[in-house]
């Protein structure tokens, strides 16, 4: 019933150590995502849209966020879609 020497024994370092560390990619989509936060965060003055017969108002932010999101929704698409035509190769 005696608990095992690696269970007990201070080997919680090690496994901070044998964490995997960010790649550049990781690093670039992080720095990417603060600036658009702090831009977005900037412009909070109200805006008029007209797209063909449809006008709305509304602060810029929210725009900037929605297209934001957009922009993320095909990217992934766009990179499932590649990594789904590499597999039929």
């Amino acid at each position: 019933m005696s608990a095992s020497p690696q269970a007990t024994s201070g080997g919680g370092s090690a496994h901070r150590s044998s964490r995997p560390r960010p790649g550049a990619k990781q690093i670039i989509a992080a720095v990417i995502a603060i600036l658009a936060i702090v831009f977005i965060a900037q412009n909070r003055e109200r805006v008029s849209i007209d797209f063909f017969t449809a006008s709305l108002s509304c602060p810029l932010w929210l725009l900037l966020l929605i297209m934001a999101a957009v922009g993320m929704l095909l990217a992934y698409g766009f990179m499932r879609r590649g990594r789904r035509a590499d597999g039929r190769r």
